[in-house]
């Protein structure tokens, strides 16, 4: 562990680079280019939270032909399929994969399109690579005979302080920079990890298979040097290579996404495995500001009072809750966990709470249904993705249990709000209005949803400060 002494700022690694490559205009002839190809960019979604970046696009949590011939046929270039792979078994997330490789596939081919992958998952490095994509690149090599020259590896996510340097990554805390590996994060049951250099993390990740030297670098002297000199580093990849990206702003990858568009008008084809930042700045998406108080409300019901679902345990959600739970009126309704896990008492301690929240959404009162605190985990993988889904579970039997419409949703934790979306919610296909704060996007929910066209908020386990849960309820309500 590095000592907190060692621990050097954004500032002073900043004052040792030369300056941002002027990126004013690129991020507008991004999207020329993009509009101008016969392209979609499809990302896939390991949890809901991936579309905290972008706005006015669809994202899917179904992948029939149906449903993506539709995709392929709306006017913009990029839509967004939600798997929820990280809240699922190995297994089961190759067999999604898969799936939506070959159905994709199959519609691009009858459209006469082209389409590009990107991996889409958490900027805290959890998820199951290389597992996707080398899924995906097997899939899409099998049945277009393509193949990859290069899997680009960019978790920096700047709205909720994640950036790469000197091929490490990190998670900003107040002005410090904290090397991945000694967060939280870094101990996951499920998907830990010992390096935040990402050079060394590919290593560890393939177990061996590719070995640090393999990969090839994009390092930020290259970056403010502008798209040519990177440029040249992408068309030095083949064999599928990780190509690893360092970045600590916008302006840094504005240049490597117009570079990535002029290496693959030059015949070289990539996939990509990224947290949030890079889909917008690939797929030219403007900047816009935060959705206001009436795009949070669903119209009709502001009488009602509204729900807080949140599942996450890790420390940022547990610091969150507590400053909500202060918010003048709202109602506290506590899942007991171990009831939960106690097959003769589940059915009791959820009708508990399903009879409360229905009353007092009526009564016009804002409600909170968490999880309790004391996580209960077990040394087996297998094992605690049972106790995971079954207490989402809940949850989700919570919000399918709702007579009345709330005037807001909001689901804190990736898991929980992919669950309640999908499986709570019923949502096939919603529109992304924006975020509510950095890094927390708004869904309107599709005609077939158990509520439709209501704001779905779905809220991040590890984004926001410790009053950025209790913030969004003020704003809702003016407070």
């Amino acid at each position: 562990m590095i000592s907190e002494a060692k621990h050097t700022t954004l500032a002073a690694v900043q004052a040792k680079l030369p300056a941002e490559w002027d990126n004013s205009g690129l991020r507008q002839e991004i999207k020329r280019l993009n509009d101008s190809r016969n392209r979609k960019i499809i990302v896939l979604d390991d949890d809901p939270t991936g579309v905290q970046t972008v706005h006015d696009i669809d994202v899917l949590t179904e992948w029939d032909k149906e449903l993506l011939s539709e995709a392929f046929d709306a006017p913009e270039s990029l839509f967004y399929i939600l798997t929820n792979t990280r809240g699922l078994d190995a297994e089961t997330a190759e067999r999604i994969n898969r799936e939506i490789a070959r159905n994709v596939q199959a519609v691009a081919s009858e459209k006469g399109k082209s389409f590009t992958f990107v991996s889409r998952s958490d900027s805290m490095l959890r998820g199951y690579y290389p597992l996707e994509t080398d899924v995906l690149s097997e899939e899409v090599s099998r049945l277009s005979g393509q193949s990859y020259d290069g899997q680009l590896i960019i978790p920096a996510f700047f709205e909720a302080g994640r950036v790469t340097y000197d091929n490490t990554h990190y998670m900003l805390e107040g002005e410090k920079l904290i090397p991945v590996q000694e967060t939280e994060f870094a101990k996951d049951k499920v998907f830990g990890y010992e390096n935040g250099n990402l050079t060394a993390w590919v290593e560890e990740k393939t177990e061996g298979r590719i070995k640090s030297e393999q990969c090839l670098v994009i390092s930020l002297d290259q970056l403010r040097k502008g798209p040519e000199a990177v440029k040249e580093v992408l068309l030095g990849a083949v064999g599928n290579v990780p190509v690893i990206v360092n970045a600590l702003t916008y302006a840094d990858m504005d240049v490597l996404s117009l570079a990535l568009l002029q290496a693959e008008e030059e015949g070289k084809s990539f996939i990509f495995r990224t947290a949030a930042s890079f889909v917008k700045s690939y797929a030219g998406i403007s900047d816009q500001e935060y959705l206001p108080k009436e795009k949070l409300i669903a119209s009709g019901q502001e009488s009602h009072g509204g729900i807080v679902v949140v599942g996450s345990y890790v420390q940022k959600t547990t610091r969150q809750l507590g400053h909500l739970l202060t918010f003048p009126g709202i109602v506290a309704l506590e899942i007991d966990v171990e009831q939960v896990l106690d097959p003769a008492a589940y059915k009791l301690e959820i009708g508990r709470v399903i009879a409360q929240a229905n009353r007092h959404i009526a009564e016009g009162s804002n409600v909170v249904v968490f999880s309790s605190r004391k996580l209960i985990a077990v040394d087996n993988v297998a094992d605690n993705f049972k106790i995971s889904q079954t207490v989402s579970g809940a949850l989700v039997e919570i919000v399918q249990s709702l007579k009345v419409v709330p005037k807001f949703i909001i689901a804190k934790g990736g898991i929980t709000s992919s669950d309640v979306a999908t499986k709570g919610l019923a949502i096939r296909k919603a529109r992304v209005l924006g975020q509510v704060a950095a890094g927390i996007p708004v869904w309107q929910t599709g005609d077939e949803a158990k509520f439709s066209g209501i704001p779905y908020i779905v809220f991040p386990g590890n984004v926001g400060g410790e009053r950025t849960l209790l913030e969004t309820v003020e704003k809702i309500e003016n407070k």
